[in-house]
């Protein structure tokens, strides 16, 4: 079974993964993520990827 996984980003919850037939489709909790929210991924480790490095750069530090 897929359904869903959850994202966090240095232990904050930001969102979650919900699978689909193709990808994974991303809902955001957090309002610093509204920009992914719906955005699709191949995976949730690219979903949290991603939203890792929106959440950091907007912190004005530099992700990897």
């Amino acid at each position: 079974m897929r359904g869903s996984r959850p994202i966090s980003v240095e232990g904050r919850f930001v969102g979650v993964a919900v699978a689909r037939e193709a990808d994974w489709l991303f809902l955001a909790t957090d309002p610093a993520l509204e920009d992914l929210e719906g955005a699709a991924f191949p995976d949730p480790a690219e979903a949290a990827r991603v939203a890792r490095v929106v959440m950091l750069r907007g912190r004005g530090r530099l992700a990897a």
